[in-house]
């Protein structure tokens, strides 16, 4: 069996000014999974290749329409939805990954424009089918704290919890 560490990988010698070679890595990299455009730079300048060749590689990849940091948000914003996150947690995970401003917040918009019902969804999945009227007080507080971290706002989660007649601000 062959392990997948990092320190099991032969060393690569520094790309420097060769194009071929920082375009193969980034197409390795985009193999793997979707990144956006810093995502590759920062990759290719930490394996020592040159500026202008990663400006070179970057471009290559725009117009071949394998980075393109619109799309990127968009689909890095609709997972995160998917798997239970909230918008606050996208545009952080979405920053990390090198994304400008300006395209989070589109793609965010975008995944999100039914918050109520995203945190809703994850609360029911948390619930595993309970209603949440049968909570006791401290597990009602956990779960909203825990809608909270998932970077849901105030609004989606009194949502959340206002199916079963009380609101998410009393608790008891």
């Amino acid at each position: 069996m062959t392990s997948r560490s990092r320190g099991s990988e032969r060393r690569r010698p520094p790309l420097g000014t060769s194009y071929d070679d920082a375009l193969r890595r980034a197409y390795e990299q985009l193999a793997r999974r979707a990144r956006s455009e810093a995502e590759i730079r920062r990759k290719l300048l930490q394996e020592g290749a040159d500026e202008a060749v990663v400006d070179r590689v970057v471009a290559r990849l725009q117009e071949l329409r394998y980075l393109d940091d619109d799309a990127f948000a968009r689909a890095r914003a609709r997972g995160l939805a998917a798997r239970g996150f909230g918008p606050l947690a996208a545009r952080s995970k979405l920053a990390l990954a090198g994304v400008p401003p300006h395209r989070i917040e589109a793609g965010v918009a975008e995944a999100f424009e039914r918050e109520g019902a995203l945190a809703r969804q994850a609360l029911a999945r948390r619930l595993a089918g309970r209603p949440p009227g049968d909570l006791e007080r401290k597990e009602r507080e956990r779960l909203l704290r825990w809608l909270a971290g998932r970077g849901f706002s105030p609004s989606a989660i009194r949502a959340a919890f206002a199916g079963d007649g009380r609101g998410a601000t009393d608790p008891d």
